[in-house]
């Protein structure tokens, strides 16, 4: 008796080269957002009450932004990128980690207050904070629910889309060579022209 059509064991019985590395890719990202997602939970079991836990959820929900994000554009990459990501661990991965890495510098634009409005999340600085050192800048807590809720969307985003942060960057380094003072001169020296 024969089995159905399945798209699925027909791109794997032809030789549909592409179809196949698809179906690979799928599977190891598939793999690697289930191994973080164990190891999301276990981390944020264990660090229920270290000043870790939220950067950690942060990085994590930008990788997994990044493993959707890829999975998303798969379709549209060429069949040299598919063999490399279907070949290696390595290339799986870069895309979810530079997702968690820019949900992360997200994370510190929004502890810093760069970034702000009504869509982002606010934070204060904990009553019990007595640190001056680096670590100082986790020791501060959201307003509220919603706040963690932005900020897990957002870190979800930075992944997802890397645009977004690349373009926020973007624009911080325009803001801040324009306030440079030669750029100032220059600029006035041009309206004066």
């Amino acid at each position: 008796m024969d089995e159905p059509d399945n798209p699925v064991t027909e791109a794997v019985k032809s030789n549909n080269i592409p179809a196949r590395l698809l179906i690979s890719v799928t599977r190891r990202l598939f793999i690697a957002l289930v191994i973080l997602y164990g190891l999301s939970l276990t981390a944020a079991a264990l660090l229920r009450e270290s000043i870790y836990i939220v950067p950690l959820l942060v990085f994590a929900s930008g990788v997994i932004g990044g493993f959707v994000g890829l999975q998303r554009r798969l379709k549209d990459l060429t069949l040299f990128d598919l063999e490399l990501i279907a070949e290696s661990w390595v290339y799986t991965a870069l895309s979810p980690l530079v997702g968690g890495v820019l949900a992360f510098l997200l994370f510190i634009l929004f502890l810093s207050g760069l970034l702000s409005g009504d869509l982002f999340p606010v934070f204060l600085p904990d009553s019990n904070s007595s640190s001056e050192s680096f670590l100082s800048i986790f020791e501060q807590h959201g307003e509220g629910h919603k706040e963690y809720a932005k900020l897990i969307f957002w870190s979800f985003m930075a992944g997802f889309s890397e645009h977004f942060v690349t373009d926020v960057i973007s624009r911080f380094e325009g803001a801040a060579v324009k306030s440079l003072p030669l750029a100032g001169q220059e600029e006035s020296r041009r309206i004066q022209r």
